[in-house]
């Protein structure tokens, strides 16, 4: 049975609580002071907290400091209850590493939402553990591809964050996969068994044009606009018990960044021509291409909103800064491929990579990041043989891999070796714009043998 501490100065709050927790399946520990709650710590080790914002003899983030490091591989859910919520201490709450907060009087079908996700002990963790000891090794985590030491650092982010209730941003440039990463935090989520929605704010405008952005967002009842014939959810209803997913959220509209943050704020929200306050019972996961200051100060990000997000942000590396992962991510999209052409049965033998293959993956600086590299990875392996030779092979007169941007090297007989590498290297260069370490990479050398090679052309 897993095991609650109720810390609360309030005699009637502490005992309906008491009640509702009991009802729940949990066994209950109660505390009126910090004093107390600490006491109760040092006998025990809670499957969550629920703890009042003011207590006679302190704040009730004071506690956080004596809570205990187990469960193993994971922190302990502390739920803060608080009657006055603001932006700032909702904030400081998740900079202190809270799960969630509840505004007072507490909602009843929310606190039960959240308990119901409370895992028994060993539940969640041994499963974050088991990724991380295993998935990690092989450049997988969840459905992120990548070694690099900067992957690291994004999958010690998520591991942090997954397990809280916490509004996150996921920020990075165009392509470097902010979607993905926030279906993995879905996924290593205590709502990974509800739904997973996206909400794309670059299409908000068309899709507004059947249906009013706020019906889109917070549904609407019978006659809430013209045109409304029917009750109809919105997103805020259909991620109930998920994860809702706003990309691009600085391309949604200012009035419905601030209903966004009314909402958050609240917890609850009202239909389009309604009258009923409902609870919200989603967590928030947005995108972001530009830094947040930068769509904070050119008006597209609304500041409190932007203030919300970014105390639990995660940012996404470019591809050019993941070392060795183009090409790991190519070899296990080829992979996936090889897999699904072998399920429709058309006798094909599985394609193999050839070197020069890789090395371009590697040499290729990938303004367009994964989403760009995918592509030219399946348009190359459809268009190559047996062996993927080139990233270029779907390009008309490319076919060898030693035609880079319709440059070739024509060589007589007879011509000395010395001459033709010289040729070779010098049109290397030109083709990749003089960019040393591209060339090397293209060459099959290291770029330091490149430059002593070009020391020795230029002596000649």
């Amino acid at each position: 049975m897993p095991h609650a501490l109720i810390v609360e100065d309030d005699p009637n709050s502490l005992s309906g609580l008491s009640a509702i927790l009991a009802a729940d399946g949990f066994s209950v520990d109660t505390a009126t002071t910090l004093a107390e709650a600490r006491s109760a710590l040092g006998r025990f080790i809670p499957d969550v907290v629920l703890v009042d914002l003011n207590l006679p003899d302190g704040r009730g983030l004071d506690l956080l400091q004596h809570l205990p490091t187990q469960p193993k591989g994971g922190a302990l859910p502390v739920i803060v209850m608080t009657g006055n919520a603001t932006v700032e201490s909702a904030i400081e709450g998740l900079r202190h590493g809270i799960w969630d907060y509840l505004l007072k009087p507490v909602n009843i079908p929310r606190l039960r939402s959240l308990l119901a996700r409370i895992p028994r002990p060993y539940e969640l963790t041994e499963e974050v553990q088991t990724l991380r000891s295993t998935l990690r090794q092989l450049g997988r985590f969840g459905p992120m591809i990548g070694r690099s030491t900067a992957m690291q650092h994004v999958y010690d982010s998520i591991e942090h964050l997954a397990p809280t209730e916490a509004a996150v941003l996921v920020c990075g440039e165009a392509g470097t996969g902010k979607e993905i990463a926030a279906r993995t935090l879905h996924e290593m989520s205590r709502r990974r068994k509800g739904p997973f929605l996206v909400f794309d704010c670059r299409n908000a405008a068309a899709m507004g044009v059947s249906r009013p952005l706020d019906s889109l967002m917070f549904g609407h009842e019978r006659g809430g606009y013209d045109g409304a014939d029917q009750r109809e959810p919105g997103l805020f209803e259909q991620a109930s018990g998920g994860t809702l997913f706003i990309d691009e959220i600085d391309e949604l509209p200012r009035a419905q960044q601030e209903a966004l943050l009314r909402a958050l704020d609240s917890q609850t929200f009202m239909r389009v021509g309604g009258t009923q306050q409902l609870v919200t019972d989603f967590r928030l996961i947005a995108s972001n291409r530009k830094p947040t200051r930068v769509a904070v100060a050119d008006g597209s990000l609304h500041p409190e909103l932007a203030l919300r997000l970014d105390a639990a942000a995660v940012s996404l590396p470019s591809l050019r800064d993941r070392g060795d992962d183009a090409a790991l991510i190519a070899q296990v999209l080829v992979d996936e491929l090889n897999h699904e052409a072998s399920a429709r049965g058309n006798g094909e033998p599985p394609k193999q990579i050839g070197p020069n293959f890789l090395r371009e993956c590697l040499a290729y600086e990938w303004p367009g990041n994964v989403a760009e590299l995918m592509d030219r990875v399946r348009r190359a392996y459809h268009a190559s043989g047996d062996v993927i030779e080139t990233l270029r092979a779907d390009e008309n007169g490319s076919t060898n891999g030693r035609d880079l941007n319709g440059s070739r090297v024509q060589v007589t007989v007879g011509t000395p070796l010395a001459d033709v590498e010289e040729m070779l290297i010098r049109a290397t260069l030109d083709a990749v714009g003089g960019t040393r370490h591209r060339a090397a990479s293209l060459l099959g050398i290291s770029p330091k043998t490149l430059y002593n090679k070009l020391q020795r052309m230029r002596l000649n």
